[in-house]
């Protein structure tokens, strides 16, 4: 067993059980971490990992939960046995995609942020990002620690797909995921056409490869309570107002606030497909439950069916 007294957003873990797992949020919590399943060992999987074959999981799309929260679990860290930081993977890794345009984002990266503030995450962590014979799959995710550099990856965004070769995500590549979209997110109020819009950090190289920069902010802790032994006030309750503090919808859980007549209420998406769903001063009628998170009320959306988030004219 590896000790481990606090996990982040997108850490990952292997568990005695030899699942891995993607660490969804900052739980603060040394006991329990949140997770998400996104590799199994299974006998016909086409990935190894450790002399075993493994399995990349796609519930969502493949078993159109009702609740995003199916698909989530609380966890114990006292069951991990293995934990890779998206940094410390990134400069164990990165020999893995030198001589690709996967390399050279890296070091571009770097050289604008530091090597301190550059990560990466998902399959790349644990070679699985690798074709059997050694050539990378489709792409490799990265992550930027700390949202104090938005900014400036908003300003240096237009140099980078120029120098490097990416592009802006294409109108074909949108429709192709709000196509796939529309059957996860099962309420035909969702704004999903221009959330999708508003994934400003996407770097496509095709119209099958799209990588987006995501960011997280170790500062930034959750409680709990907000996943498990939530206290719910009201369900499937519609708001509406304007966003304000938007930056934090960036991050995982997605976050911002929603001022109100009456309220200025915190807001969670917990849908992780929803990258950057909302900009500052965005005016939004939204449907989640009300629940109380720390003595506050907030509003959480999980649910695909009944909550949903759409822009007002």
């Amino acid at each position: 067993m590896q000790q481990v007294d606090q996990l982040y957003d997108l850490d990952h873990v292997v568990l005695s059980n030899g699942k891995i797992y993607r660490v969804l949020g900052n739980v603060r919590s040394n006991k329990y971490f949140w997770g998400y399943n996104v590799y199994s060992p299974q006998s016909d999987g086409d990935r190894f990992y450790r002399g075993m074959r493994y399995r990349k999981n796609y519930p969502e799309d493949e078993q159109l939960p009702h609740d995003v929260l199916d698909t989530y679990e609380v966890l114990n860290m006292s069951d991990v046995v293995a934990h890779c930081d998206p940094v410390q993977s990134a400069r164990q890794q990165c020999s893995s995609f030198e001589q690709t345009i996967w390399f050279d984002l890296y070091t571009t990266l770097k050289e604008i942020f530091g090597e301190d503030a550059i990560g990466i995450f998902g399959s790349s962590m644990f070679g699985l990002h690798l074709t059997p014979e050694g050539r990378v799959r489709k792409d490799v995710d990265f992550v930027i620690e700390g949202l104090d550099h938005l900014e400036t990856l908003r300003d240096a965004l237009p140099d980078i797909r120029r120098q490097l070769g990416f592009e802006e995500v294409s109108a074909a590549r949108q429709l192709q995921q709000y196509q796939r979209y529309q059957k996860v997110f099962q309420n035909h109020r969702n704004s999903i056409q221009e959330i999708i819009k508003r994934r400003w950090t996407g770097l496509q190289l095709s119209e099958q490869i799209v990588s987006t920069l995501r960011f997280r902010e170790k500062h930034i802790l959750l409680p709990l309570e907000l996943v498990d032994d939530t206290v719910m006030l009201q369900r499937n309750v519609v708001v509406s107002g304007h966003v304000i503090d938007a930056d934090k919808s960036h991050l995982f859980p997605r976050m911002f606030t929603l001022s109100t007549k009456t309220y200025q209420y915190p807001v969670y998406i917990l849908w992780w497909k929803f990258s950057t769903p909302v900009c500052l001063h965005d005016r939004i009628t939204l449907c989640g439950d009300r629940i109380l998170l720390e003595g506050q009320e907030a509003i959480r959306m999980t649910n695909f069916h009944k909550h949903w988030m759409a822009f007002d004219a």
